[in-house]
């Protein structure tokens, strides 16, 4: 029998560095294959900051045991969440599934007045190239035609939410014991700060999305449009993913004045540029003091990226992740490892 196999001390190194890269590797591959479960879990993470900051008002009502404090939280987000639901399916939901399924026609009917100009026709083009084939209009067909399973996500999302709300401490402590020992105090308190800018970036999308839900529909009744209502529902919940969603929700109100006729659709296109310039005028400035300042490009590249990879999830999912991501990258890499003086998050601002 042979002496044991032993690597020579000159290579412990390299095999030390070429199995690190393995398990990167492997860990990769697992994220990859499990995506859409990761981005669901991640949802509940966003569900429970929900439940959490909601519990937090009570709190600051007087309602100062937790346990009760919590429930009422997750019944007014749920409170919430049902009424959207109501309007969307019971009040607007003709209306809504009505644009959906013209939406097709009003693309291609968008497409067809572009194209009469160069200019137009070069704009319609380019938006081909940049979709055509990516994940997101792939997807987008699949989204709608899978309701179960769109539900079923909702009900995963929430039950997680559900769990994690009632007790994050023990998430916490394994994310916190998976570091080596001299990164633990750093990685608690980059956990804090991503949680507080997670809140501060809900709180934001709360204002800006119900600010823009009132300015959309009153601009459009003011314009003539039928259907004003479902299409500043639609637009204020176009908010919640950032440049795209409210590019995406034009569609059917254009759609629907070019269909009425007369001046609707000038008085239509009249009012989306006012309520943007309301928005990058008042609105905008008023929300980014209130959030983490990330830069508007990589926001856009961000969504359109993970649209890209993760399909239609990665889209809705992208801000948050984003928020997370640049934080993360602050206090962890910027702060302690390069030791820059980055300027901290307004914890008061989340509360």
């Amino acid at each position: 029998m042979g002496p044991p196999l032993k690597p020579r001390p000159e290579d412990i190194p390299y095999l030390r560095r070429l199995g690190w890269t393995i398990a990167i590797a492997a860990a990769l591959l697992v994220v990859w294959r499990a995506s859409d479960l990761l981005l669901l879990a991640f949802g509940s993470v966003i569900g429970a900051v929900v439940f959490r900051s909601a519990a937090g008002l009570f709190r600051r009502f007087g309602i100062r045991n937790h346990g009760a404090s919590l429930v009422l939280g997750v019944l007014m987000s749920l409170g919430i969440l049902g009424v959207l639901v109501y309007l969307i399916v019971v009040q607007f939901g003709t209306d809504i599934a009505q644009m959906i399924d013209n939406l097709p026609q009003i693309i291609a009917s968008i497409e067809a007045t572009m194209s009469t100009t160069p200019v137009g026709e070069a704009i319609v083009r380019a938006v081909e190239a940049a979709v055509a084939g990516s994940a997101i209009a792939d997807r987008l067909g699949t989204l709608a035609a899978g309701t179960a399973e769109v539900l079923l996500n909702f009900l995963i999302v929430i039950i997680g939410a559900l769990f994690l709300a009632g007790n994050p401490g023990p998430y916490k402590r394994a994310v916190v014991l998976l570091t080596p020992p001299a990164g633990r105090p750093m990685m608690e308190r980059a956990i804090g700060k991503m949680s507080i800018a997670l809140r501060l970036w809900l709180k934001s999308k709360l204002i800006s999305m119900t600010a823009m839900a009132v300015l959309i529909g009153g601009s459009l009744w003011l314009a003539g449009l039928e259907n004003w209502a479902a299409l500043g529902l639609l637009g204020g919940l176009s908010e919640f993913i950032p440049y795209v969603g409210p590019a995406v929700a034009m569609l059917p109100a254009i759609g629907l004045a070019a269909a009425q006729g007369g001046d609707v659709l000038t008085y239509t296109l009249i009012a989306f540029v006012a309520v943007r310039v309301i928005e990058a005028w008042l609105i905008t400035p008023f929300v980014n003091k209130q959030v983490v300042d990330i830069p508007p490009a990589l926001t856009l590249f961000t969504i359109l990226g993970a649209g890209a990879v993760f399909g239609i999830y990665g889209v809705f999912f992208a801000g948050a992740l984003l928020v997370v991501a640049f934080v993360g990258v602050r206090e962890i890499y910027l702060r302690d490892t390069l030791g820059e003086d980055i300027d901290a998050i307004p914890e008061d601002a989340a509360t």
